[in-house]
């Protein structure tokens, strides 16, 4: 068994973009992927000293910045990726959430499937014999057919 004493060490390793200061390093290495908001870059121009909040969940309006839409609840666990940038100029920021120098794109998006990710998803449901869900189905008012509820 192994205690805090003699447990392995574990690192999370960081791809740093160069030119950009990360302000919020827990949002920053979270290993949730956003959805992809698009399948290419975003070029902007970003002024330094400036703090900007990059979507990393993909759901905001205003790509590729952090509009709030990630608080709604039950809808992700992912949180924007506060940074500024040491020098004024244009910045391909990444659209596909895929990068691994978040903000910056790192030509992910080239990996990314163009599929629906319901592309190969069964329309069917299975449940497993329970009694709590035999117990839900009768008091739902559903009539035992076939082997199932339904």
């Amino acid at each position: 068994m192994l205690s805090r004493l003699n447990s392995p060490i574990t690192t999370t390793i960081r791809n740093k973009a160069r030119g950009v200061i990360v302000q919020s390093y827990a949002a920053d290495v979270l290993p949730y992927k956003g959805k992809p908001a698009n399948a290419k870059s975003n070029r902007v121009r970003l002024e330094a000293g400036k703090t900007y909040n990059w979507c990393s969940c993909g759901l905001s309006i205003s790509q590729p910045f952090c509009d709030g839409t990630h608080k709604i609840n039950g809808l992700t666990n992912v949180k924007p990726v506060a940074f500024q940038v040491e020098k004024t100029g244009d910045y391909s920021l990444c659209d596909c959430k895929q990068t691994a120098t978040r903000p910056i794109c790192d030509g992910a998006h080239k990996d990314v499937s163009k599929a629906p990710r319901d592309l190969h998803a069964s329309r069917q449901v299975a449940f497993h014999e329970s009694p709590v869900y035999e117990g839900v189905a009768h008091k739902l008012g559903y009539k035992p057919k076939n082997g199932g509820f339904q």
